[in-house]
């Protein structure tokens, strides 16, 4: 299957890399508005350098566009390659609203491609595993979850002029970086209800946040807890979920492989009698896990969420003609939820999701379309 790669910065290695190892790709193009790039792009993964994925489009016959550009972009150039009738791949996040969302969607109906995003986490072993333990009860209902993404970022981090700027990159932490977790949390735990959230702009100088912080209520009745920094110097991702027959937790950092995911069944009513009678008393925690629960029973070949794991499968699906499962619709949770929260945080209420029609005024951009929205800032004081 011919592919091309428009954008040709950091991410797009990944890409390149993860088209090759499928061994039934072939790299016909990359686009860079600096050809000089798409040109030291090429020279080492193949294809032809060309400077606009307009002039890509009209040479190559690629059937398949990753579109690994500055995220302000991406809706202009996906709705631009499907008006040709090519599928297009969106880097995270995919758009910057949910009217761009919608766009697009309008855009792949009218097309004979087709749009997936890389939300690659949903694509490891184990969380595929996860989803499917969950999503039978085989691991118990759940009931309370955590999710964190502690990162770093210098200063110097946003110096390319489009990062820090809400037009550019369109938001901080909570959409360039935790919808990572925030994607696979609702892919575990299904559809939210209401986000009650705060973001606040600490130490970096940006236009958004460097940190937020949201409590959420899942249409389940399970309830969690979602926090996204960039100011967390040991950087951990980490999603734990507290169910009625024990608790399911991964620890990471930008990638897990199978040996990050631990299960630990609910304790029987003869040890959950003994808990707490020794209040002040340090005990040593039980690292014993279970041989037999669900979790450890269904395990199999470990295949690490990274670019690898989801374009191999989309690659599958696309020569077999079948749908891929990281479709634009599967992902409008996730940016729903993106959305609640920064409204919730500069509004200071509480988020249903069922808020967000196309008259909300979120709807348009994740700052409200104020120039200058009010998140508590101790950055400028």
């Amino acid at each position: 299957m011919k592919v091309a790669i428009v954008g040709c910065g950091n991410i797009s290695r990944r890409h390149a890399e993860a088209y090759a190892n499928t061994g039934r790709t072939e790299l016909v193009g990359a686009a860079d508005i600096d050809l000089g790039k798409a040109e030291e792009f090429v020279a080492k993964y193949g294809g032809r350098a060309y400077p606009s994925v307009a002039e890509l489009l009209a040479t190559e016959e690629p059937a398949l566009v990753s579109v690994a550009t500055p995220p302000g972009s991406h809706a202009e150039l996906a709705i631009e390659i499907l008006a040709a009738g090519k599928s297009v791949l969106l880097e995270k996040p995919p758009v910057l609203s949910l009217a761009e969302l919608d766009a697009v969607v309008r855009a792949e109906a009218a097309s004979e491609g087709s749009v997936s995003v890389v939300f690659q986490h949903r694509h490891g072993s184990a969380g595929l595993r996860a989803a499917d333990l969950l999503g039978r009860g085989a691991l118990g209902r759940p009931l309370v979850a955590v999710c964190e993404t502690l990162w770093y970022r210098p200063v110097s981090y946003f110096d390319p002029e489009w990062r820090g700027t809400w037009v550019g990159e369109g938001g901080g932490p909570t959409l360039g970086h935790g919808i990572h977790q925030i994607d696979l949390l609702l892919h575990l735990l299904g559809p939210w209800r209401t986000i009650d959230a705060t973001a606040v702009r600490l130490d970096r100088p940006v236009e958004f946040e460097d940190v937020s912080l949201a409590s959420v209520v899942f249409e389940s009745g399970a309830v969690a807890t979602v926090i996204n920094s960039l100011l967390s110097p040991r950087e951990l991702s980490r999603i734990r979920i507290d169910t009625t027959g024990g608790t399911l937790e991964v620890n990471h950092v930008y990638g897990y492989s199978d040996k990050d995911w631990t299960f630990h069944p609910a304790p029987d009513a003869a040890k959950a009698a003994t808990l707490g009678l020794d209040p002040g008393v340090r005990k040593a925690p039980s690292d014993a896990v279970a041989s037999d629960d669900p979790w450890t029973a269904s395990a199999g070949e470990d295949v690490p969420s990274n670019h690898e794991a989801q374009l191999t499968q989309l690659v599958d699906d696309l020569l077999s003609g079948r749908p891929h499962s990281t479709t634009l619709a599967s992902t409008r949770p996730t940016m729903e939820f993106v959305t609640a929260l920064y409204a919730s945080s500069i509004t200071a209420t509480k988020l249903h999701r069922t808020d967000l029609t196309p008259n909300h005024p979120f709807y348009q951009a994740l700052n409200g379309s104020t120039p200058e929205p009010g998140l508590k800032n101790s950055f400028l004081t």
